[in-house]
């Protein structure tokens, strides 16, 4: 890994900064690694005030995610589907909602636990 002499010079200054418990508008790190989150600030800085650091999440990244989300999303979608055909309902019912299916599965299971008890 080659740094150059100015990008050396921002990472001291950054890690003096955090020593000295002050923190900096911005570190760009773009030139270490292609794609590494950054981070911006709002607001002023000083020793009373404490700036919130955003995160910039790059392009590549917010598609990683999105890929992330839409596979947890079928995976629940499937599940729910998998529980609405377990539980029993009315044929001539709309397909029920995600919270209609669990109040029922917990009804369900509660008169089945109590039919197993009561043999």
């Amino acid at each position: 890994l080659v740094l150059s002499p100015i990008c050396l010079e921002k990472i001291l200054n950054y890690l003096l900064d955090l020593e000295n418990g002050v923190r900096t508008a911005e570190v760009s790190t773009e030139h270490l690694v292609m794609g590494a989150p950054r981070y911006c600030s709002r607001g002023t800085h000083g020793p009373s005030n404490k700036s919130k650091r955003r995160r910039i999440i790059t392009v590549v990244q917010r598609q990683a995610a999105n890929v992330r989300e839409r596979k947890r999303m079928f995976s629940l979608n499937e599940a729910f589907d998998e529980l609405r055909r377990k539980v029993p309902t009315f044929a001539y019912e709309k397909r029920l909602s995600r919270i209609e299916t669990l109040r029922l599965a917990i009804i369900y299971i509660s008169f089945m636990t109590d039919l197993l008890e009561n043999t």
